[in-house]
């Protein structure tokens, strides 16, 4: 077999043809360093996006079932659900949320009543309406009763966190909130 060396400058051989152990070393510790500042930072915006996603997922959804009850004339009512088919009768959303047309005007959806929409929740994110089990929507697009809040708090990150407020008329809006 024949060998060749390759030449680096005119009169002179070049021997090495790969790394030594002490670079390979370097650039191992190198990217160990970077890695370790990278990854709570990478942590904390998949944690923020995901607080944002249920944030958005609320609001469009407060905003359908609004909208649903002016567009159909009916009273529309949002609630928070184990089972994804009838309301909780608690203040707690973790569980996910129905949309349904409540035709008796009980807050409690029944077979009869059109389910109009079904939302599941991250495991990350804790959801609570304080002592709300329930919201509802007039044919004019009003929420009557209080006004109430949904708070949006990501695990282990009491300082991310949304306030959603449900206005009398019905309007809805998103604030900044400490879950701390």
């Amino acid at each position: 077999m024949k060998t060749t060396t390759k030449k680096a400058f005119p009169g002179k051989l070049l021997f090495q043809q790969g790394m030594s152990h002490v670079e390979l070393m370097i650039a191992v510790a190198l990217v160990a360093v970077i890695s370790a500042t990278a990854v709570p930072g990478v942590s904390d915006m998949m944690e923020r996006n995901k607080l944002n996603g249920t944030r958005h997922q609320l609001l469009t959804d407060f905003n359908f079932a609004r909208n649903t009850a002016v567009d159909q004339y009916r009273r529309v009512v949002i609630c928070p659900s184990n089972d994804q088919q009838t309301c909780s009768g608690d203040a707690n959303w973790n569980r996910g949320w129905i949309i349904f047309q409540d035709f008796d005007t009980d807050r409690q959806h029944q077979a009869r009543e059109p389910l109009l929409r079904v939302a599941t929740l991250d495991k990350n994110i804790d959801v609570s309406s304080g002592k709300r089990s329930s919201f509802r929507f007039y044919p004019d697009g009003t929420a009557p009763g209080s006004t109430g809040s949904l708070f949006l708090c990501a695990k282990g990150e009491p300082e991310m966190g949304h306030r959603l407020v449900i206005s009398n008329v019905g309007r809805v809006r998103s604030e900044s909130y400490s879950c701390s």
